[in-house]
């Protein structure tokens, strides 16, 4: 039995075969097609950004990287180009290539890779605290070199935003407790790949490449990289509709703030 099967409904209820293995996805809603790539919490199950999307009036395709909650580990995955090209295949498996896209994190870091290179790849994008820029003066401060308490106030200001990805689901059974833990370290693992040591590979160079209307997102009490980026962001990419400093959010404003994004998705859609 698969994890995607075995830990159905708390987290990717489904899967889609990739590569060697499969990706996880979670789908939900009716209405025009828009995609939400995780960011370092993963997807844990069709959790609240997912709802509101939905109940905006989407259908909303939620597909897990490689070795994020759901997923197959990943595979051959050494380089950043490794990494863009299995985004643009997820994207593909997933049936989302050309539509609107919600992205957070190291979600919207790779939006952003794959953008620059693949135009045609999504629509507008609505992205949450993207990683990939890098200033000496006001660094991004590293969320693996400390223990994983203090990560899990790093990455959301509140601790219940994160609750699916990081506590044991109360009707989860017991055999599955262990395998909800892997899914966990793993997901972790995947996200370290991406960002750590530094999360910083060049992209920079890249976004003038990024043609697509892109909506900024930044949580106001983002821990992993300050506010003062989402200025970076805007002086950086050249198709910046609107920037949104989100109150009372950390680094995943998705998972603190879902109505709030899902309302800024919906405007940004339109």
């Amino acid at each position: 039995m698969s994890a995607a099967t075995s830990l159905a409904g708390h987290f990717a209820p489904s899967s889609l075969p990739y590569r060697d293995g499969h990706i996880g996805l979670v789908e939900l809603g009716e209405g025009p097609t828009v995609g939400y790539l995780h960011g370092m919490l993963g997807n844990p199950g069709p959790h609240a950004v997912l709802e509101q999307l939905a109940a905006a009036g989407h259908r909303v395709v939620a597909p897990s990287l490689p070795g994020f909650t759901g997923s197959s580990e990943p595979d051959g995955l050494r380089t950043l180009h490794d990494w863009v090209v299995a985004t643009s295949e997820v994207i593909d498996v997933a049936g989302l290539t050309g539509a609107p896209l919600v992205a957070s994190s190291v979600g919207a870091m790779m939006a952003l890779e794959l953008a620059a290179v693949r135009p045609e790849a999504f629509g507008p994008m609505v992205l949450v605290a993207p990683f990939g820029l890098w200033d000496d003066n006001d660094p991004v401060a590293d969320p693996f070199g400390t223990t994983l308490s203090v990560q899990r106030q790093m990455l959301t200001e509140d601790a219940a935003a994160s609750a699916a990805f990081f506590d044991d689901p109360a009707d989860l059974p017991a055999d599955m407790v262990v395998e909800h833990g892997v899914h966990r370290y793993l997901t972790r693992t995947a996200a370290a790949q991406l960002i750590w040591p530094l999360p910083e590979w060049g992209l920079a160079a890249r976004l003038h490449r990024v043609t697509n209307p892109v909506t900024l997102v930044h949580g106001a009490k983002d821990r992993i990289i300050p506010a003062s980026y989402l200025g970076r962001w805007a002086n950086a990419l050249p198709n910046v509709v609107s920037t949104h400093l989100v109150d009372d959010a950390g680094h995943q404003a998705d998972f603190d703030q879902p109505a709030e994004i899902a309302k800024i998705a919906a405007a940004a859609f339109a």
